[in-house]
């Protein structure tokens, strides 16, 4: 009896240490499942953290370049947004920009191109102030508020017929050069027998200029010098300004005349 005894003792002695052992199997197995549960939930917050770095990145992107395209559009096309709130319309309204200039009163006056009886002076007012008409097309038209019966006119690069329209600024540019050749009757004596010698004409030249300044209301402020020994200030007429583009316009007017008169 004593070897089965023996065995059974050790066969005991066995599974005690298979359970501890298991035991601590299963201990190693929690712990590293705990562990791997922890990384991976690091993992899981890491990814989440960058793709939530990532979406407030290309928000950030995003709302600079809306920013600046809305900048942008904002300088282009102020003045058709402006123009289609009071129901105005112009063909030209979408081209029309904004830029910041300097005036600056040559000196002397005389320095100036558009001074003076020369033909040079002569060809840059020609330059300025005579381009041709533009068309509205049939469809646009009625956003003039103008009536139906006005002058028709064909467009040849693109055989469209459409209404003959001329862009104000060019007729405002007109009459100030009528204006200045009046200066010079002895000069522009063929001019004096034919418009200027009329003085409804001349007053009419005036109207426009002045309807048109009025328009405009520049708002620039000009500063002054004093001048102790006159007892006097000097006007300091050098001054910034937003204009629009003048040669934008005149661009565009060019690549959209249509046959003169």
């Amino acid at each position: 009896m004593q070897p089965n005894t023996a065995n059974a003792e050790k066969q005991t002695q066995d599974d005690v240490e298979y359970d501890d052992f298991s035991s601590q199997d299963g201990e190693t197995t929690s712990f590293l499942n705990r562990n791997h549960i922890k990384e991976t939930a690091r993992r899981k917050g890491m990814t989440c953290l960058l793709l939530a770095n990532l979406f407030v990145f290309s928000m950030s992107a995003l709302t600079l370049v809306c920013a600046v395209y809305s900048q942008k559009s904002q300088s282009t096309y102020s003045a058709a947004r402006l123009m289609d709130e009071f129901g105005v319309f112009s063909p030209a309204m979408n081209i029309v920009e904004y830029k910041e200039v300097d005036f600056k009163l040559p000196s002397p006056v005389n320095s100036s191109k558009y001074v003076g009886v020369s033909q040079e002076v002569n060809n840059a007012w020609l330059d300025i102030a005579y381009v041709p008409d533009q068309m509205v097309s049939v469809d646009d038209f009625p956003k003039l508020k103008k009536s139906m019966d006005s002058l028709k006119v064909s467009d040849p690069k693109s055989d469209e017929t459409g209404y003959r329209v001329g862009l104000e600024v060019f007729h405002q540019l007109q009459c100030l050069n009528l204006l200045r050749m009046a200066t010079y009757p002895e000069h522009y004596t063929k001019l004096q027998s034919d418009e200027t010698s009329k003085p409804e004409e001349v007053r009419a030249y005036l109207e426009v200029l002045r309807t048109k300044l009025m328009c405009a209301s520049d708002v620039s402020v000009f500063t002054y010098h004093a001048m102790p020994d006159k007892q006097a200030a000097l006007p300091d007429y050098d001054s910034k300004h937003v204009c629009r583009n003048f040669d934008k316009i005149k661009q565009w007017a060019t690549d959209n005349a249509v046959p003169a008169l």
